[in-house]
């Protein structure tokens, strides 16, 4: 039953639209976030309390955090909207048992300081994206990144670095 109230109060906090809600949600949702930060309306963060965000960062509208191995997230990072982020996926490596009894393995995601993810970008577990890291819309990023790197594609490559 506790649960379930939990993902009422979830459900109704990712609605409330413009900064009013943006205050609301920095205030109840059970994460860590910095000064200045913000998340927009139809952000879905499963585990908030496995959330930690910078200063000054912003989760744009209908991202979706995974945050069952942890998320964190660094000052000044833009994320743009409809984000995946997943720390967790379904074991599934013993063939003997389901996939849905198998549970979960758990790696915590990093995203530095100074990131932009542009819109429908999808993050694996596990992933870190360094300092000053820039990711092209729809890419999936599956491993991490260097420092002031481009990365885009499916999967995601480095095809530049900023300057």
């Amino acid at each position: 039953m506790r649960y379930e109230l939990i993902l009422w109060f979830s459900a109704f906090l990712k609605i409330i639209p413009g900064n009013i809600g943006v205050f609301i949600r920095c205030k109840f949702l059970p994460a860590k976030i910095g000064k200045k930060s913000k998340i927009w309306s139809n952000v879905q963060i499963d585990s908030p309390s496995n959330l930690v965000i910078g200063e000054n960062s912003s989760i744009n509208r209908g991202c979706i955090l995974n945050c069952g191995g942890e998320v964190e997230i660094g000052n000044n990072v833009l994320i743009g909207p409809s984000v995946t982020i997943y720390s967790q996926n379904h074991a599934y490596k013993d063939k003997s048992t389901p996939i849905n009894k198998q549970g979960y393995i758990k790696n915590k995601v990093i995203i530095s300081d100074d990131v932009w993810i542009a819109a429908n970008v999808t993050i694996l577990p596990g992933v870190i994206l360094a300092k000053g890291t820039v990711v092209a819309a729809g890419a999936v990023v599956t491993k991490s990144t260097n420092e002031y790197s481009v990365f885009a594609g499916v999967p995601a490559v480095q095809v530049s670095k900023r300057r």
